[in-house]
């Protein structure tokens, strides 16, 4: 399997993860805006993550053509 695919495919796992605990906290008290929160949050770290990948892929590229 490859490094990248292995990635999104933990990527996934992370996305399931806060969709299981955002409708968890729906169902503990029927507060609409818990699970925004959670997934706001779920979907804010794997944007920073995806971002960091991106720069840190630039940043090998770069040095790789040097």
């Amino acid at each position: 399997m490859s490094q990248n695919r292995l990635v999104a495919l933990i990527m996934v796992a992370v996305l399931a993860w806060g969709v299981f605990q955002a409708v968890g906290a729906y169902l503990f008290n029927h507060n609409p805006w818990r699970p925004l929160m959670v997934m706001a949050c779920v979907l804010g770290f794997l944007g920073f993550w995806a971002l960091m990948l991106a720069s840190r892929r630039a940043r090998t590229s770069r040095h790789h053509e040097e």
